[in-house]
């Protein structure tokens, strides 16, 4: 009796594998039949990263295969020298801020006065010096003096009045403040010294700091730190893992399945069907690439369409064959 229970089993088990295979081998018939079935593999869009500025790289802080997200800081270069620019352009706009705000607010009164003071006491001994030189030449007509001491009374009235034009010169400057265009002047030095500075903060701040524009996986490291970099080397390779991308293949006899923004369901030989969505058809015919799984000739003209599908559970790798059906 128990033997007979063992070879009911044991054929019905034979019977189950059998219909499981046909069924199988059935929709992988289908599957290549169908007039809507198209082959291709998965890609991903990929950002290059470098550094904005040059320098020798103190950190990274992201490794092959690591998953990264938007606005992650994976970089840094090292910016003692820069700091130290910093400082100095610092003080520079300091000095230069402190010349444009006196200039702006012109002289003080004490500056003012004092130079009235200086004007008037130049003024007095003035008036004295042309009387003395008014009795000196009565005493020369007169000849009770010497032609030196009219000579020198005369050119003692002469360096005064040369010294009153330059001490009135003085108090009207003090008086009127300083012209427009000086004002101008000392205010553009204070921002080009300004200017300076900020340069400084976004070469340090910025363009020292490598950031991840995106989200995704990082899929190649070209550089360690203590390398030199500049801005045309890359750093990192990010591979965007969502959406991904599909590129397939379709002849001009199924572009009538393949619509721009149409669904369509993208499936391997080890994982069930993902809904993708139609991006991108090309308007020019290629010759089929050789890194396409199709049984048709690889010679025939195919078009080439792009797809997005949203892969939440990273069950598609890149480059992995898969098969398009634009007709689910």
């Amino acid at each position: 009796m128990a033997n007979k229970k063992k070879i009911m089993g044991l054929i019905l088990g034979i019977v189950a594998l059998s219909a499981a295979g046909y069924g199988v081998k059935s929709w992988q018939e289908a599957r290549e039949v169908k007039p809507s079935i198209a082959w291709g593999s998965v890609d991903a869009r990929e950002v290059s990263l470098a550094f904005e500025g040059a320098g020798r790289i103190a950190a990274l802080t992201k490794e092959e295969g690591e998953s990264v997200q938007k606005g992650d800081v994976i970089g840094r270069l090292d910016t003692g020298a820069l700091e130290i620019e910093r400082q100095r352009a610092e003080a520079e706009f300091e000095a230069l801020d402190a010349k444009w705000r006196l200039a702006e607010a012109g002289f003080r009164d004490e500056e003012v006065a004092a130079a009235k003071a200086e004007l008037e006491a130049i003024e007095s001994e003035l008036v004295l010096a042309k009387k003395t030189e008014a009795r000196q030449e009565k005493l020369y007509a007169s000849q009770a003096t010497s032609v030196q001491n009219l000579e020198d009374v005369r050119w003692r009235r002469v360096a005064l009045e040369k010294r009153r034009a330059s001490a009135l010169a003085m108090y009207n400057l003090k008086a009127a403040g300083l012209r427009p265009d000086e004002i101008r002047q000392a205010k553009a030095a204070r921002d080009a010294g300004a200017a300076v500075v900020a340069s400084l903060n976004y070469q340090i701040e910025t363009a020292s700091v490598l950031m991840s524009p995106v989200t995704g996986t990082i899929r190649t490291r070209l550089a360690e730190p203590g390398d030199m970099t500049s801005a045309q080397r890359a750093v990192y390779h990010v591979s965007i893992m969502n959406p991904k991308w599909v590129r397939a293949f379709v002849s001009e006899t199924q572009l009538a399945y393949v619509k721009e923004g149409a669904e369509a369901l993208v499936a391997t030989d080890t994982t069930p069907p993902i809904k993708a969505r139609v991006g991108y058809i090309s308007s020019e015919a290629e010759f089929t690439p050789k890194t396409v799984a199709t049984q048709a000739l690889r010679t025939t003209l195919v078009y080439e369409v792009r797809l997005n599908l949203e892969d939440k559970n990273n069950v598609l790798r890149l480059g992995q064959p898969v098969t398009v059906d634009f007709a689910p």
